[in-house]
């Protein structure tokens, strides 16, 4: 179907048909020795070991947790071990005294396997499930976890959705499919009668009536003699869509439940809100419905017992987005809702086409499943983001899968279906927010929209989308609902604070590295500043100023030194285009069991554009690692694990580690102060003990001087050093 056509005598919009992708994400388990294996980047740390002993050995179960034994153990390990149970397969689980970081606990574990009594001994490894559903026909939605897809599965380890959340379908109603069971709640049919020979009829409702409260499909066929004459003339012929049950499938199939196929949301309810009918529906009918769809009021409509927080339109037509939609999505996003639209199947500019050049919408374009922009998808600077919209041609599996009904004309009976369109992408990025609001129930337009264009993927290789404009990237669904995630509360038992001021050499066996808390003089031995910017705004550099500190007078401004920087009075606006470097470097890793990079920092800048980075190289050029943007409120810790750095992996055992902290700002907006920096801790632990070890969820210290926001985004990055 075209996603625009014409109505003769009537204002309309056509239902544009819409499809997308599936991904997959690969588990890399790393090399292993003969006895242990090696952890991958996903473990958590453990304080358990798994042993089994060799048959000759004759270790009895009454033997095997003798205190002999146990000393024994410890002793060729080098730290405390206890019995804790057995287990099956004749293997026995061992205990240590605290949770270690795994690498720790593998070379334990590789001390106890050198024993000449023992088979072999392993870490017990923490396991965080990649939850998929067992639906069957899954495996063929690769839209949901292919390389060009949503990235749904590690997304669904961390929310699944729930039934608080409800989700208008705004299109052509829905079919009772055995695949969506309970998953809808009381919807509404916003198609009225049509004056057609001198009467009102039913033509676009083809259900017997007008506005009802069944909102079901009655079917939209066109056949080949309405195409030639009579109301629907110049209407495409066509067989029934049942267009709102595929997107609603999308949205919420019943998911794990061994049927079918799955929905990005496990959980949200589905308001079908029925706006198109043959040859598509009226601007005031889908105003009406998206208003109502959202709780307001709609005149000679009972009041909406269900409001949605997300609304999806896979509907559009051509023309300037017409006052009447502006008004409903204006009023819509002053209640926090939340509105997504299709950019359009045109092949076109989408600033000539209605909704998606609306402003206030989150406007979705499509791409095929090598993450190229599909043919049909419209483009242009109004789109934000893409998702799976998928290509049915040659090859229907290539088509955004979904629940369908088999009925040409009317309803018949449940099936799946493959379509195409940005009328699919669409309902994937709808179920993401959905997802997102699951977690914070506050989202709103603005926040949707920006994280939403500030996770994403990149496209495929070969794509036009840098040229013509197909949003910020495809859809990441992990990195979209992490980004609305609170930091857990801080452990107030298991850590100890390694941040403060006049550290000591030692800290619960870490070495300290580096330190720096600006107090002194600046910068110290090994560490370097830069300014490394390609514009000729000036010099901006990390500089010792007295603006703001977390402990003590003085904190690193990030733009306050330089021939620029240095005139800058305290709570300046930062430039735009600076890129600011402190670096420490090269350190030797070859004796560490674990080292990290530990700071403070307070940071106020353009969310999703500007950043401070943490980063760490192994050729003093090209650094990877994490940053924050947006505004801390205030002082926060973060921390750079060197044993789990993003791309780079694990640097333990290395000759030449870099540390870096970037100050990034782009050409757009600018906010007072940036950031600053204090208190940097640089440590390494070289003993199969490493208490007090902190990641980003385990923060420190424990006074109560942190204050966990939400109005941030943390993201991994890749910078070049040109020095």
């Amino acid at each position: 179907m075209n996603f625009s056509s014409n109505k003769m005598g009537a204002g309309w919009m056509a239902a544009a048909l819409m499809a997308s992708t599936l991904i997959s994400v690969p588990v890399h388990a790393g090399e292993s020795s003969p006895h242990v294996p090696r952890s991958s980047i996903e473990s958590f740390p453990t304080n358990q070991i798994i042993i089994k002993y060799k048959e000759s050995a004759e270790v009895s179960l009454s033997a095997a947790d003798a205190p002999a034994r146990m000393q024994a153990l410890s002793a060729a390990a080098g730290i405390e071990i206890q019995y804790h149970r057995p287990m099956s397969g004749d293997a026995h689980v061992l205990r240590l005294p605290q949770r270690m970081p795994v690498q720790a606990v593998e070379e334990i574990a590789r001390k106890l396997s050198a024993l000449a009594e023992v088979e072999y001994a392993e870490p017990d490894y923490i396991r965080q499930p990649l939850l998929t559903p067992n639906d069957p026909q899954y495996s063929s939605q690769w839209h949901y976890f292919e390389t060009y897809g949503l990235n749904l599965p590690p997304a669904w380890d961390i929310v699944t959705g729930t039934a608080s959340v409800v989700v208008a379908v705004i299109d052509t109603g829905y079919r009772p499919h055995n695949d969506m069971s309970g998953r809808f709640v009381q919807g509404y049919d916003f198609i009225g009668l049509d004056w057609y020979n001198n009467q009102w009829q039913p033509l676009t409702a083809n259900d017997g009536d007008g506005r009802d409260s069944d909102p079901s499909d009655p079917g939209d066929w066109i056949t080949s003699s309405e195409n030639s004459s009579g109301f629907f003339q110049g209407c495409p012929v066509s067989n029934s869509s049942w267009h709102g049950t595929h997107v609603a499938g999308t949205i919420g199939a019943n998911s794990n439940n061994a049927n079918g196929v799955a929905g990005v949301n496990w959980g949200a309810k589905i308001l079908p809100v029925r706006v198109l009918g043959k040859c598509g529906g009226y601007d005031s009918d889908i105003a009406d419905g998206m208003r109502w769809a959202a709780g307001l009021t709609v005149s000679g409509v009972p009041a909406n017992a269900n409001p949605a927080k997300v609304l999806n339109l896979s509907l559009g037509g051509g023309g300037a987005c017409p006052a009447t939609y502006q008004s409903a999505i204006n009023q819509i996003n002053a209640l926090g809702r939340i509105i997504v639209v299709a950019a359009g199947n045109s092949n076109a500019n989408a600033s000539g086409f209605t909704p998606a050049n609306c402003n206030g919408v989150i406007t979705v374009g499509a791409t095929d499943r090598t993450g190229l922009r599909a043919y049909y998808s419209n483009y242009g600077a109004v789109v934000d983001v893409s998702a799976p919209g998928g290509e049915t041609s040659p090859t229907s599996s290539n088509g955004v899968l979904s629940t369908l009904n088999t009925g040409t004309q009317g309803p018949v009976a449940d099936n799946y279906v493959f379509y195409q369109g940005t009328s699919m992408a669409t309902p994937h990025v709808a179920g993401v927010v959905s997802l997102m609001a699951t977690i914070s129930p506050t989202l709103n337009y603005t926040r949707a929209e920006q994280i939403l264009k500030t996770t994403v993927r990149s496209f495929g290789p070969g794509n036009d989308c840098a040229t013509v404009g197909c949003g910020t990237g495809i859809v990441n669904a992990q990195a979209a609902v992490n980004a609305v995630r609170p930091l857990p509360p801080l452990n107030r038992r298991a850590y100890l604070p390694v941040v403060y001021k006049n550290y000591p050499a030692q800290v619960s066996n870490w070495t300290i590295i580096a330190s720096e808390d600006f107090e002194g003089a600046f910068p110290q031995a090994g560490w370097q500043t830069f300014d490394d910017d390609s514009a000729t705004n000036g010099e901006y550099f990390f500089a010792k100023r007295n603006c703001q500190a977390y402990a003590g007078s003085y904190s690193a401004w990030v733009i306050g030194g330089g021939a620029n920087g240095g005139a800058l009075a305290c709570g300046a606006n930062y430039p735009h285009n600076a890129l600011a470097w402190l670096v420490y470097g090269p350190f030797s890793l070859t004796d560490a069991t674990a080292a990290q990079l530990t700071f403070w920092q307070s940071i106020n800048s353009e969310i999703g554009f500007d950043y401070l980075w943490r980063l760490a190289s192994t050729d003093g050029t090209n650094f990877y690692g994490s940053g924050t943007s947006g505004n801390t409120s205030g002082w926060v810790s973060r921390t750079l694990d060197l044993a789990n750095v993003p791309t780079l992996g694990n640097l333990l055992g290395q000759s030449q580690v870099w540390i870096a902290l970037v100050f990034e700002s782009d050409g757009s907006v600018n906010y007072p102060n940036g950031a600053y920096v204090d208190n940097i801790v640089l440590r390494k632990c070289t003993s199969a003990s490493c208490a007090g070890l902190l990641t980003i969820q385990d923060q420190t210290l424990l006074d109560g001087k942190e204050s966990h926001q939400k109005s941030i985004v943390e993201t991994e990055g890749h910078k070049s050093l040109a020095r």
